[in-house]
């Protein structure tokens, strides 16, 4: 638990520590890190809870939030357009009002990005209890490292040849298999794999071939990598990159 002075603090450590991570591993990572600084996982919130990461504007100018419960009831959204490129990385701040029925319950909090084709380019979670009033215990997410390295392909690679091979490192949030996904423009995922955990938070280099269907003319679509929240129909962790498949 840290006192507001220290919060700030720590958050712009953070922050400019995220942006020099951001650009050192560029040219390996999926196309738009993000990282939830505050409030990090576990934390003891009340309402409205201030929500501060370091993200890429989403290619249509927008930052989506959600919080759900166990049971996946809508606890609270928010649809925010932020002025910034889409290429560049910065600190984006909100607050998040909510109201429980409960003294106190427990909750996941996302924040997501899509592209032109409102295909997820990235979304990042926090397991949050939720408090009707009394002391908050807000901790912040101390670790810079991103849970996905991916060496090949390339953002924007041509594929002709399948299977498409998928390598890099990952750094598994839980025991939930990782899931491969190709996505067409329509949003719909047409071919998957998955990719067994056997320790969470320990990195681990992969390599996975994904097969696909022959295509018969060049399709514009985006490889998304992510991994469960632990809980029914939620995702806890997600990064995705373009690619296009050619006959």
């Amino acid at each position: 638990m840290y006192n507001s002075s220290m919060q700030s603090y720590l958050r712009l450590f953070l922050s400019l520590s995220l942006i020099l991570a951001f650009v050192h591993a560029a040219n390996a990572q999926p196309t738009q890190p993000m990282t939830i600084l505050s409030p990090g996982e576990g934390s003891l919130v009340t309402a409205p809870i201030e929500v501060t990461a370091m993200i890429h504007a989403g290619e249509d100018g927008l930052v989506r939030l959600t919080l759900v419960d166990r049971k996946q009831n809508l606890l609270a959204r928010q649809l925010l357009r932020v002025d910034a490129l889409s290429d560049s990385t910065f600190e984006f701040s909100t607050l998040l009002a909510f109201e429980i029925p409960t003294d106190t319950t427990s909750a996941i909090l996302t924040i997501t990005t899509q592209d032109r084709f409102h295909r997820p380019l990235a979304m990042r979670s926090a397991m949050l209890n939720l408090a009707n009033g009394g002391e908050e215990q807000i901790l912040l997410h101390l670790n810079e490292d991103p849970w996905l390295t991916v060496t090949q392909p390339e953002p924007g690679a041509v594929i002709s040849d399948s299977p498409l091979l998928i390598t890099g490192t990952v750094r598994p949030i839980n025991e939930t298999p990782i899931y491969f996904e190709l996505m067409t423009e329509r949003g719909r995922a047409i071919f998957s794999k998955q990719l067994a955990v056997e320790t969470p938070g320990i990195d681990f280099e992969f390599s996975v071939s994904l097969a696909y269907s022959p295509v018969v003319k060049q399709e514009n679509m985006r490889l998304v990598i992510w991994q469960s929240a632990g809980w029914p129909g939620v995702i806890g962790v997600l990064d995705s990159l373009p690619v296009i498949i050619a006959p």
